[in-house]
């Protein structure tokens, strides 16, 4: 079966011929790299080095049998810099592998639905997304970075420190991969979604995440005091709105779950001004959510044929495929 690495090495290798740095690969070997026992992180030369028996067969070893994905973060917010890097990766990757392109999204997504905290866009806000800082809305003070960007899963948003996004390399075989520092790696899959790290997810992230604080001890440091901290603040935040509160504090800051009934005080809520009212519906609506898409993520048939079957039809009215 097709190794993952052989496909995407086209498509990294012309991101460096085109001197393009601004990008960095999301999970996929990335984060089968840093579960491998071989692999070594260099802290100091923010690398991590993978054994060149690193393998990700391209179609998913499990039920769905489909293929996996290629994320790749665009840190900007420019259409051009996005358009640019989606039709790099669909010349050299074409079909072999499912092709996901993001970027840091406008503030005005957020600016609908901080104006309407009950209306469409707050309600499908089941992901965190990056974005660039909101006009026209005035949020709690410190809640935007230095670099005039937030991260947020509404409710709820911290602030996303540049220092945050650095690149770091994964260097496999003969090709150099630019991806997230490993620490953020693992807060990203907790930040992700409304439900935490997913059940699916689970014994994967808790593999990765012991073996990047095992290898490179600094990078908890770097996450619990550093430029990490206060998207892992969302994270652990994020525990409180499923129903089992199980998800894992990888990093073991020991911080409690807050109960949903503190949720609206606490300083990662976006809009504390509003009536004590609509703050809790906002909560009971937001912990709704999570319940009901944690229960759908817990069956693994129903995910299947999510896979099968919806998801990438959703993906290619999105990208008007």
């Amino acid at each position: 079966m097709t190794n993952s690495i052989d496909v995407i090495k086209p498509f990294t290798d012309i991101l460096e011929e085109e001197s393009i740095h601004n990008v960095q690969i999301i999970g996929g070997i990335n984060t089968v790299a840093l579960m491998n026992p071989e692999t070594f992180i260099n802290f100091k030369a923010k690398e991590v080095i993978a054994p060149d028996s690193l393998y990700l067969p391209t179609i998913r070893d499990d039920k769905s049998k489909t293929l996996r994905d290629l994320d790749a973060l665009v840190l900007s917010s420019n259409p051009i810099d996005v358009a640019r890097v989606e039709r790099l990766m669909d010349v050299t990757v074409g079909a072999e592998l499912e092709q996901s392109v993001f970027s840091i999204v406008s503030g005005d997504k957020l600016r609908k639905q901080l104006a309407h905290p009950f209306g469409m866009a707050a309600v499908l806000a089941v992901v965190s997304d990056r974005y660039g800082r909101p006009s026209g809305i005035d949020l709690p003070e410190g809640m935007v970075s230095s670099g005039g960007m937030v991260k947020s899963l509404f409710p709820f948003a911290v602030p996303l420190e540049p220092e945050s996004m650095e690149t770091w390399s994964l260097l496999v075989k003969n090709m150099r991969v630019p991806i997230p520092n490993p620490a953020m790696s693992v807060i990203n899959y907790a930040t992700r979604s409304i439900t935490g790290v997913r059940a699916k997810d689970a014994d994967k992230i808790d593999t990765m995440a012991t073996s990047v604080l095992q290898k490179a001890p600094e990078l908890r440091d770097w996450a619990v005091d550093g430029p990490g901290a206060k998207q892992l603040g969302l994270g652990l935040l994020l525990r409180s709105l499923t129903p089992n509160h199980a998800h894992v504090d990888y990093f073991g800051t020991g911080r409690p779950i807050v109960p949903l009934s503190d949720l609206a005080d606490n300083e990662m809520f976006m809009l504390p001004n509003r009536s004590d009212e609509e703050k809790r519906l906002m909560i009971a609506e937001t912990a709704l959510k999570a319940k009901l898409i944690s229960y759908f993520e817990s069956k693994q048939a129903f995910v299947s044929w999510w896979q099968n079957h919806i998801e990438q039809k959703i993906d290619a009215i999105v990208k008007h495929k």
